[in-house]
């Protein structure tokens, strides 16, 4: 339900809207009686997961011939038995579901999701599901954007203050990416701005995902602490069962949920503070408050064999290098990205590397989108206590810092905020920034204490929260994610502003524990050219490299994919 506040009527965390993009498998029916019992009995004209999965023997075993299996479906329907086809179905089905994501993955749906952006850290990182959501970095946010958790409506000072506060914030960011641009540092202003405005997701799942999900909501329902997940997290999942029924998957998701057999790994950062947490014990360990990556431990079994398998990719990536046709350059690079993926593949067990850090609430946001990455995360309700209690002793000088535009003041204590929070050092550079930055942070992080004070449950209470709170991580590195997958995104230039910065850090304290890889830490481009818009000094540091080499290789490059 929607909140009237004011003049303007606002969205609340109680108004997700779903719709059904797409699914699979689908076959249309094309034996119209049977199609005609299948929309009497179950409203639809086409073979669903449910049908076709669990006919799967017997379509395996015919060939995959489409027409026989509605012949042995429509025998089943009017067996001489004169047993209920639903049983029949669901005894199918029953026999393999339980055996997991062989049967889970087989079939899914694809949903649009509108929600408030919290849909955005509760969903995106599902380990069998890809998603786009919408960006707070490019999306243009109004005041009337502002998102309400509906638990708020018993509180109408409390309300008040929200939406005073989250009205100065959100007109901050726009008039500050009106006055500054991306490059004046709004991208990390932006992070000041919780997760309470409107997001909408496009989002692949699997059977087993929807699984992974509603096992999610059932553990946070029983936590006898509280519930910490979303209440649109919730919401979804209790539109499961509606969903899976209109696109021929509801014995299956039934069955799947109800067999103690586990699904995907989900990098879920809405957990129960009170539960040990082995990212935040680590961070309390090696003392993260220092801000910068660290090595936790590290293995390297540098074998003969993985020293010839690592100079035949580097002489793949030096041939490309040194190519200046640009259909020669287009092959060599693919040829390069080739034999790292051989070397990587064939190795990958071979290099084990372990970092302890911390990220942002946004940005680690997106790094979990990157399923490859082993991670674990603190919860972000212990990030928001930390946060919280490092920066209310620097309440006093904030306040007067924000009062009297006093940077100097400010300045004295950014050592300090910068350990709560992330601080760009482009913001630094930005007193107009910086203190109203540093300013509303603070002052959102003591209304998310005062919504707790209040009763409000903690779920709602992080709607006060902005996402430039760190939240400690631990990241485990393989060779694969270390010189092929998901390093060499991050070390681009075009990659999220803290997330590049970040990954350069990890690059150089890598570089110490495993010099033999120093040749193969480089960005995406170190497999001879740049497929982005614009090319920087990373690739013309590598090679010789100018704008005609460039445009030439990305339209070969295209072409060819035409």
């Amino acid at each position: 339900m929607t909140i009237k506040h004011g003049d303007q009527t606002y969205m609340t965390d109680n108004d997700l809207t779903i719709k059904i993009m797409g699914l699979w498998p689908s076959f249309n029916i094309s034996n119209p009686e049977l199609k005609k019992e299948f929309e009497k009995k179950f409203g639809r004209g086409f073979l669903g997961g449910d049908d076709l999965v669990s006919y799967a023997q017997p379509l395996v075993s015919s060939g995959m011939d489409f027409e026989k299996l509605e012949e042995t479906i429509f025998g089943d329907m009017y067996n001489e038995e004169g047993k209920n086809f639903e049983d029949i179905l669901f005894n199918k089905t029953a026999t393999g579901i339980g055996r997991g994501h062989s049967l889970g993955g087989l079939s899914g749906v694809v949903l649009g999701v509108h929600g408030t952006k919290m849909i955005d850290s509760g969903l995106t990182g599902l380990c069998s599901s890809r998603s786009l959501v919408t960006s707070s970095r490019r999306r243009e946010t109004g005041t009337a954007d502002i998102a309400i958790p509906e638990s708020l409506q018993k509180h109408p000072k409390l309300l008040k203050k929200y939406m005073q506060i989250s009205e100065e914030v959100f007109n901050l960011g726009k008039e500050f990416k009106e006055k500054f641009g991306k490059m004046g540092g709004v991208e990390t202003f932006n992070k000041v701005i919780p997760y309470n405005n409107p997001a909408d997701l496009f989002i692949v799942l699997p059977l087993d995902t929807m699984a992974t999900i509603t096992a999610e909501v059932r553990e946070d329902a029983l936590n006898p602490n509280g519930t910490f997940l979303p209440r649109e997290i919730h919401a979804l999942s209790a539109m499961f069962p509606e969903i899976t029924k209109e696109i021929g998957q509801s014995t299956m998701y039934k069955q799947r949920i109800e067999v103690p057999r586990d699904n995907y790994m989900h990098y879920n950062v809405f957990k129960d503070p009170g539960f040990p947490n082995h990212a935040l014990e680590l961070g309390t360990e090696l003392g993260l408050e220092n801000i910068d990556p660290l090595v936790v431990n590290t293995f390297f079994d540098n074998t003969k064999g993985f020293r010839v398998a690592a100079n035949y990719a580097l002489e793949a990536i030096k041939q490309a290098q040194k190519s200046d046709n640009p259909k020669e350059l287009h092959e060599k690079s693919l040829e390069a990205m080739y034999a790292l993926r051989k070397f990587a593949n064939e190795y990958n067990e071979s290099v084990r590397i372990q970092i302890g850090d911390t990220l942002s609430w946004r940005v680690w946001s997106e790094q979990k989108r990157h399923s490859t990455l082993r991670q674990t995360v603190e919860s972000v309700y212990s990030g928001a206590e930390r946060a919280l209690k490092g920066i209310t002793p620097l309440w006093p000088t904030i306040e007067v810092a924000y009062n009297e535009n006093d940077f100097e003041k400010l300045n004295g204590v950014l050592s300090e905020l910068e350990k709560n929070i992330i601080i760009d050092n482009r913001l630094k550079r930005k007193p107009e920034v910086i203190i109203p930055y540093a300013y509303h942070t603070a002052k959102q992080l003591m209304l998310y204490q005062e919504f707790l004070d209040a009763g409000i449950p903690a779920r709602d209470a992080l709607f006060a929260v902005p996402k430039n709170i760190r939240l400690r991580t631990s990241e485990n590195y393989d060779l694969t994610n270390l010189i092929d997958l998901e390093f060499p995104l991050r070390l681009c230039n075009t990659c999220e502003p803290e997330r590049k910065a970040s990954s350069w850090k990890k690059r150089e304290i890598i570089v110490e524990e495993l010099p033999d890889l120093e040749p193969f830490l480089k960005s995406k481009c170190n497999v001879g050219f740049c497929t982005e818009g614009k090319y920087c000094n990373q690739i013309t540091d590598m090679r010789e490299y100018d704008e005609g080499l460039h445009k030439a290789t990305k339209q070969y490059m295209l072409d060819k994919a035409k």
